[in-house]
C-alpha cells in the first residue's frame, strides 16, 4: 500500500506517456538548412603525382599481361637427370 499523497505507478506511467506525446507532437520553429558539403583543397605539388613516363603507357602494360601468358603456355624443358641429394662423400 502507497503511503497517502504519493501518486500511483498508473498515474506515474500516464503522466510520463503525457510528456512524450507533447515532446514528440511539437512542431520546431527553427529550422537550420543543411550544412554546406566540404570544399576539399587543391593538393600541393609535392602531393601530386608525377607525369607518367611515356615507358609506363597503357600498351605496355598490356604488352606484358599477354607476355605473361604466353610464359605461361610455354611448357618447361623436363629436367635433367641428376645426381641423388645424397650422394656418398669422398675424401
Amino acid at each position: 500500500m502507497l503511503p497517502r499523497g504519493m501518486p500511483t505507478p498508473r498515474a506515474l506511467m500516464l503522466a510520463t506517456l503525457a510528456l512524450l506525446l507533447t515532446g514528440c507532437g511539437s512542431v520546431s520553429t527553427s529550422y537550420s538548412p543543411p550544412p554546406e558539403p566540404a570544399r576539399i583543397p587543391p593538393l600541393s605539388p609535392e602531393a601530386r603525382q608525377p607525369v607518367i613516363p611515356l615507358e609506363c603507357l597503357p600498351t605496355c602494360s598490356k604488352g606484358l599481361t599477354a607476355a605473361r601468358e604466353s610464359w605461361l603456355n610455354t611448357p618447361t624443358p623436363p629436367a635433367s637427370p641428376a645426381k641423388p641429394a645424397s650422394a656418398p662423400m669422398t675424401h
